[in-house]
């Protein structure tokens, strides 16, 4: 356990050095953020609900979407799989341990330091100037924080779903790519899951994403 904790600290620190990369993701995630802000205002101000959604609701998916968007689609993406590639992953297989468990530790630090120093930040500063829909009492917390967690697994296993196709494939970049719209639909990412037809939307909400 030990080690795995000293990795999930290895992890943490290596991304808060990226300190400018942190900042550009902060402002990228503004950015949209202000776009999407845009549209849903527009949208609200014709009717009052959307499919059971208020504007508060609509704008907390939206921002508490551009949070997490560098928790699920990390800027380090494609490192296992180049790794595979060029055979430097043998390494991983001869250090003690689990592989994969020591990949997850130190995938966990790094999208620790996402959520402290860009997620929280970017709802939090939304938060102010918006009325947002957050949690405000200890059990909305704590199931905040459990579905954070639940989001940096899903979101490794994933990642680390399309970096093992390095194995089978040198073209690993192209299975990405026939996936990758689909998951960004299902996921939420381009209209809220709310706003899907009802049998569509049963099935995406039973999946993990």
């Amino acid at each position: 356990m030990r080690a795995y904790l000293a990795l999930f600290g290895a992890g943490f620190q290596r991304q808060t050095t990226y300190r400018l990369a942190m900042a550009a993701g902060l402002v990228t995630n503004a950015f949209f953020g202000v776009v999407r802000t845009a549209v849903f205002f527009a949208l609200y101000r014709e009717r009052d609900q959307v499919a059971g959604m208020d504007v508060a609701d609509a704008l907390t998916y939206v921002w508490v979407l551009e949070g997490l968007f560098g928790v699920v689609w990390a800027p380090w993406f494609w490192e296992l799989a180049e790794s595979i590639r060029s055979g430097e992953f043998v390494a991983e297989l001869l250090r003690p341990g689990d592989p994969y468990l020591r990949l997850l530790a130190f995938d966990l630090g790094r999208t620790s330091s996402v959520l402290v120093l860009r997620t929280g930040p970017t709802v939090a500063l939304a938060g102010l100037v918006l009325p947002l829909r957050l949690p405000d009492s200890p059990g909305g917390l704590a199931l905040l924080a459990v579905s954070l967690v639940l989001t940096a697994l899903v979101g490794f296993q994933f990642r680390f779903l399309f970096a093992s196709a390095a194995f089978w494939t040198p073209d690993y970049r192209s299975l990405f790519m026939l996936v990758f719209p689909l998951l960004w639909l299902t996921a939420g990412f381009v209209i809220p899951v709310d706003f899907f037809p009802g049998v569509l939307r049963t099935l995406i909400e039973a999946s993990p994403l």
